[in-house]
């Protein structure tokens, strides 16, 4: 291989090509292809997301969930569920991204009817008309403020994964998500144990199988799961033309009768997998077989109904609440474009508020590595005619915990797989399901600690396939290699972390390719040699030394 040694701190050369290879949604405003991905995203099959330049996308970020009223996080106000310009300034100082950006069914749609209502959850045949709970008015004045909130994620090249999140179903079980009257319990009374250090033993509470299985079967004539695919519909069309949202996530740890501890999980997952696909075009399982599914869903199911509503952004679906931790997914392969893999990595010791057991460092290492594993192998196996090649994964969810040698390991691991992030969750807040000592604002000693792992230099835009990847916190020492491609005009894009690990500057050095920023830049780019090849990339602390191998470019 022969290396060209370029004076370092050139100016960049890399321009836009003529066509970007999505033509139905403009880029977003003030997006620059050499400071990271500019969107749309897209998944054509593999294991990669790609830009609208065909680069490979690896994100960093966060989730922002705000799960009791008004259920969103808003902005230009002062209460604890308002984002301020300062945040998300600090979060695009950090290197995030992106944000997993929660919605509440219950804050769009909570209608006036009570749990257990009989014109809703008496069981029968769903009726076409629905429950008749929703409220324009009510709708439009939540999605206006979710609008502001993207915008201003965007106002800092931070794009949005839009994210229906639940837990327990609904708040009655100590939980958050649908609204009182989509909640059927066949009249028995739900008894929530509250400020418990693990909030997940409320889904083993009176009346929470039973009301997330009526929503499951859609089994009672208010048509839950129709209703709640319309309202995915209004949502994915408002959102339809936003640069700045790269998908969907349509419903968060999906749980219910066939989950741990009530049976194996493949049962309940052929209930999931018939909600995403609809009765009309079920998918397989992992055997390739057709899924057989309950009588009442609807034919159309929520995918294909997100997709038709928006067919320009990605779909991150989430297999069961137990594959958090290792079990087996036995959703299979769906005919739908634009899916990605949605997974999360949790250790099952893990105390969401209370300290971590001492087993924690020893029993919990190869559990998390496993997640990692078992998810890329089943993206692989669920290829499609839309996605040949498979699909791409996600880790949208991690940490809740202020142990540092956890955060280490799972990003670590999410580097040596390749895998994009999202860590949960920014915020501090003090909701029913979430981790009350784990947020990352306002700043503080462990939120400092913290930062140190999950602020990091990383490849967010890859001209050409990543082939190794490797970030030390300790020491800031970074080295990535890929595979250039010489039909990507656009640099391949670093973001260094300057004020977490490069206070000082740092030495950025490559083989095969040519630095084409300036010396010191927080976005780090490099050039391919206009052939394919093999580029390597590395990041160290301080000044540069004489390096007459490789091109450099110092700390400025």
């Amino acid at each position: 291989m022969v290396v060209v040694l370029v004076v370092a701190g050139c100016g960049r050369t890399s321009t836009a090509s003529p066509t970007a290879r999505h033509p139905l949604l403009a880029a977003p405003g003030g997006a620059n292809p050499d400071d990271g991905p500019v969107g749309p995203l897209q998944a054509p099959g593999g294991p990669f997301l790609e830009d609208r330049y065909g680069r490979a996308v690896l994100m960093h970020g966060v989730n922002l969930v705000y799960k009791v009223a008004p259920y969103e996080v808003e902005v230009g106000g002062s209460a604890v569920n308002d984002l301020t310009d300062a945040e998300v300034q600090r979060m695009a100082s950090l290197g995030f991204d992106v944000v997993r950006l929660g919605i509440i069914w219950k804050g769009l749609e909570p209608g006036t009817a009570a749990m257990n209502d009989r014109a809703i959850c008496t069981p029968g045949r769903p009726r076409s008309s629905g429950p008749g709970q929703f409220n324009a008015a009510v709708f439009n004045a939540y999605i206006q403020r979710l609008d502001a909130t993207v915008a201003l994620l965007g106002r800092y090249g931070i794009y949005s994964i839009i994210d229906m999140h639940q837990d327990v179903y609904s708040d009655v079980f100590g939980g958050e998500g649908a609204p009182d009257w989509a909640v059927c319990t066949d009249g028995v009374t739900p008894k929530p144990q509250l400020d418990v250090p693990n909030w997940s033993v409320n889904l083993q509470g009176p009346g929470v199988v039973t009301a997330y299985e009526h929503f499951w079967r859609n089994n009672v004539v208010g048509n839950l799961q129709g209703e709640f695919d319309t309202i995915w519909a209004k949502v994915a069309g408002n959102f339809r033309d936003n640069p700045w949202v790269i998908g969907y996530d349509p419903y968060n740890e999906p749980y219910g009768q066939g989950v741990e501890p009530y049976g194996n999980g493949a049962s309940f997952d052929a209930e999931l997998e018939c909600f995403y696909t609809g009765t009309s075009d079920p998918g397989l399982d992992q055997s390739h077989k057709r899924v057989s599914c309950p009588a009442d869903d609807p034919k159309v199911g929520l995918i294909p109904r997100i997709e038709k509503a928006d067919p320009n952004h990605l779909i991150f679906y989430e297999g069961n609440y137990t594959t958090d931790s290792g079990p087996p997914n036995h959703i299979g392969p769906m005919s739908f474009p634009n899916l990605v893999l949605n997974f999360h990595d949790y250790c099952f010791l893990h105390v969401p508020n209370g300290p971590e057991p001492s087993s924690f460092d020893t029993v919990c290492p190869p559990l998390e590595n496993l997640v990692f594993d078992e998810h890329l192998e089943q993206a692989r196996r669920d290829a499609t005619p839309q996605q040949p090649a498979g699909l791409p994964a996600f880790l949208t969810e991690f940490g809740a915990t202020t142990d540092v040698a956890d955060l280490a390991r799972v990003t670590a691991d999410a580097d040596a797989h390749l895998i994009g992030w999202t860590y949960w969750q920014w915020l501090l807040y003090d909701d029913p399901t979430g981790s009350h000592t784990a947020g990352l604002w306002p700043p503080s000693a462990p939120t400092a600690a913290m930062l140190s792992v999950l602020s990091q230099a990383y490849p967010s835009a890859v001209a050409g396939t990543p082939l190794s990847l490797n970030f030390n916190p300790g020491t800031g020492v970074f080295h990535f290699s890929y595979r250039s491609d010489p039909h990507i005009a656009q640099p391949t894009v670093v973001f260094v972390p300057l004020s977490t690990h490069y206070p000082h500057g740092y030495c950025a050095t490559t083989a095969g390719g040519r630095i084409s920023s300036a010396p010191g830049s927080q976005y780090l780019d490099v050039e391919g040699p206009g052939r394919p090849a093999l580029v390597s990339i590395t990041v160290t602390a301080g000044s540069c030394g004489s390096s007459p191998a490789a091109d450099t470019a110092g700390p400025g």
